[in-house]
């Protein structure tokens, strides 16, 4: 109901406003930029829309990570990091203990602008990072933050989708949430995410296992795909099976809108890692759960397949290790 009001008392207000002369407006607009709390609050709101209509397509800030770049139309991933100077900074102290001074292998799939590749790749240069990211204008990004932010050439790029088998298939582009592209399928799910609206391309699909990459341990492997991660598993279980640690999203809703079984992801777990931990994601500001056996983290995930099917904001990430984690 607030929510409902506050856009009534926006659009009466530039009803009103609309109706003043431009440069009484401009001299408005000026003085509520200079508002600080409202500049903080929606400010990057009304860069975003000013951009568009400007026909600005790229937007940078500056931040932990260095100047970062993404589309005009990101309202999540570098709005955050606009706002705070840095993105899941969770997963970025998980990864700097993980590897500590060693080297090892880091595979982000789902890697979007490079927002977790970059800043273990700065850390530790010793890392070498495998960064997937399917969606062209998220690649074309990746690559210029690389570059910008990366000397050394421990990051490898690849513009593709992982899967079960190797093909082209439909993919779908979430406006304003840029982390939410993912697969095509046509369900019988009811929509929640305003799906049957969105923009679709196709991209290359390809099996992990099938790919030239080199492992060297320790391995990390991060799989957040919106809902394909059954199928990141089932073409990539002999390397992913090499993993030390892995830390996949589990959404049984994205799962269900892909026509994937969520039972696939569980069933790698219990055969590969002996202990686990459910977290929420850095989108939630990153809770950490209690590290428990492999067996009991499945069963009690088993239960949401059902009960989570139905609704997108249900979703939590899974820590999946060989032996107990140390504490963070």
């Amino acid at each position: 109901m607030l929510f409902l009001m506050k856009k009534l008392i926006l659009s009466a207000t530039g009803a009103v406003t609309s109706m003043l002369p431009l440069r009484l407006r401009h001299v408005m607009a000026k003085s509520l930029l200079e508002d600080s709390s409202l500049a903080r609050e929606y400010g990057y709101l009304y860069l975003s829309s000013l951009s568009r209509k400007l026909n600005v397509v790229r937007l940078s800030a500056a931040g932990q990570y260095g100047t970062m770049v993404s589309s005009s139309n990101d309202l999540s991933i570098l709005r955050k990091y606009a706002e705070t100077g840095r993105w899941a900074p969770e997963l970025a102290e998980k990864l700097k203990k993980f590897f500590a001074q060693s080297g090892g292998t880091y595979l982000d799939i789902g890697a979007n602008i490079g927002m977790t590749t970059i800043p273990i790749a700065q850390y530790n240069q010793r890392v070498k990072c495998y960064a997937f990211e399917p969606e062209p204008v998220n690649y074309r990004n990746l690559q210029r933050n690389i570059a910008e932010n990366c000397p050394s050439s421990n990051i490898e790029t690849f513009q593709l989708a992982l899967h079960e088998r190797e093909e082209v298939l439909p993919f779908e582009i979430a406006d304003g949430n840029l982390g939410d592209h993912r697969l095509h399928f046509e369900t019988s799910l009811p929509a929640k995410q305003n799906e049957m609206g969105r923009k679709i391309i196709e991209v290359r699909c390809v099996r992990l296992d099938d790919l030239p990459i080199e492992l060297a341990g320790p391995i990390f492997a991060k799989i957040d795909t919106q809902g394909a991660e059954p199928y990141v598993f089932a073409g990539g279980s002999k390397t992913l099976a090499k993993a030390d640690a892995i830390l996949v999203e589990w959404s049984p809703y994205h799962m269900a809108r892909l026509g994937g079984d969520p039972n696939v992801v569980l069933q790698f777990l219990e055969a590969h890692f002996s202990y686990g931990r459910i977290e929420e994601t850095d989108a939630k500001a990153g809770k950490q759960g209690v590290t428990e056996p492999m067996a009991t983290i499945t069963s009690r995930l088993r239960k949401t397949i059902g009960q989570w099917r139905d609704n997108p904001l249900n979703y939590v990430d899974i820590y999946a290790t060989r032996t107990p984690p140390a504490a963070e």
